[in-house]
């Protein structure tokens, strides 16, 4: 049985909600990642399909996932020196484990705890960063597969793309359908439940999205926000399927589109393959800059 520390005795953990989102940024904001899980909308659009629950301390916001006890951390969020919260979650019964630790977090950890944690670099769940530049133009040789792609598509269809409103997610929820359908698992119905809660808070959360409309009909869309004021994050993307080019399409012009809207934007994350063959395959291909490296540390 889990005996809670003093400072768990204060804190009210509650499930993330919208009115949350303004003291969350506040914290955020001081010390900015890249980090797609970072975000306070992946944080609430997620939130109930992860168990994520959200409490606030002078100086940190603070995500739990879990229940009954056996609890995972996020590392504390905010400027100030973490080393108060870490103490105090560290005197717990439970071995405490933090996850999605970032390189700076962890040199931060290995130097003031020593010894104390197990640590191990999680591949699965780190996010691929690109270059929006890159995204946009698509230039050099590394990408011409991608080119021809969207020159297929562009010749095959009268096409255009429009931002996302809210008159759009009948047609969305129409393309995530026909999505599903060629791929069952049980595991769908947390996504789904995310997109929804993005309809839901479209507006509250500040999410872009774009539509793509090939010969009259709606073909894919994508819903992303920004994370950092140089990063934007692309928490959705879905294609009708076999319409040959619709993803790479909607990339390019989703990134141009975010790039007009956000001159600052440098970055574009998108997100994790999740340890899928096939969904790493496809973010390799479009040649990542770099990789958000995470890790989780377990108390020994």
């Amino acid at each position: 049985m889990k005996t809670p520390t003093l400072l768990e005795e204060t804190l009210h953990f509650a499930p993330v909600a919208l009115p949350h989102r303004e003291r969350y940024n506040a914290f955020a904001m001081q010390a900015p990642v890249q980090n797609a899980e970072r975000g306070f909308a992946t944080l609430y659009l997620w939130s109930e399909a992860y168990r994520q629950e959200l409490a606030f301390t002078d100086t940190h916001a603070l995500i739990r996932l879990g229940k009954d006890g056996s609890y995972r951390y996020v590392f504390p969020i905010g400027a100030a020196s973490p080393k108060p919260i870490i103490d105090a979650l560290l005197q717990s019964e439970q071995p405490l484990r933090l996850i999605s630790v970032t390189e700076r977090e962890l040199d931060f950890v290995l130097r003031e705890y020593p010894d104390v944690f197990d640590v191990r670099e999680v591949r699965d769940f780190e996010d691929y960063l690109y270059s929006a530049e890159a995204l946009d133009t698509l230039s050099g040789k590394k990408l011409h597969a991608k080119r021809n792609h969207i020159n297929a598509f562009c010749a095959a269809h009268e096409w255009s793309v429009r931002a996302l409103t809210p008159a759009d997610f009948d047609d969305c929820r129409a393309i995530l359908d026909a999505w599903s359908a060629e791929r069952p698992s049980d595991s769908l119905w947390r996504e789904r439940s995310a997109i929804e809660r993005a309809f839901g808070a479209f507006e509250e959360l500040e999410l872009c999205g774009a539509l793509l409309i090939a010969d009259g009909q709606s073909v894919a869309f994508t819903i992303g926000s920004m994370i950092t004021p140089d990063t934007m994050d692309v928490h959705f993307e879905k294609a009708l399927p076999n319409v040959n080019g619709a993803y790479p399409t909607i990339n390019r012009e989703f990134v141009r589109m975010m790039r007009r809207r956000f001159p600052a934007l440098v970055w574009v994350n998108r997100e994790d393959d999740m340890g899928l063959e096939n969904l790493r395959k496809a973010k390799l291909s479009y040649h990542p800059a770099a990789m958000v490296r995470k890790y989780t540390l377990t108390q020994k």
